[in-house]
């Protein structure tokens, strides 16, 4: 009983998330200041590895340095009968005046 109540606590308290990065260049400072910055979506996907892929290259096209998938829903199947996935993932960036002041 006491689990229930912690993840049923856990669902209105805010988390500290950890983004997953896709610059491997960044400095202590750098990892401090990361800060979420908006949002990308995908709604085509086949596969949980297509969908990565492509917020990954959302992420870096917005120059982001990293994303966290917020929700992952599963259509009905597209014409060839796989089922057809969306995300929405946060995007996350270096706070500016921390990299370049």
């Amino acid at each position: 009983m006491k689990e229930l109540i912690n993840d049923v606590i856990s669902i209105f308290t805010p988390q500290n998330v950890k983004p997953v990065l896709v610059r491997a260049d960044l400095t202590h400072r750098e990892l401090s200041s990361i800060h979420p910055v908006g949002f990308t979506s995908v709604s085509w996907a086949t596969s949980m590895e297509e969908l990565t892929d492509a917020i990954v290259k959302k992420t870096l096209a917005a120059g982001a340095v990293g994303y966290h998938i917020t929700d992952v829903e599963s259509h009905e199947p597209g014409h060839d009968g796989q089922h057809v996935m969306a995300a929405t993932a946060t995007l996350y960036h270096i706070n500016s005046k921390v990299a370049y002041g």
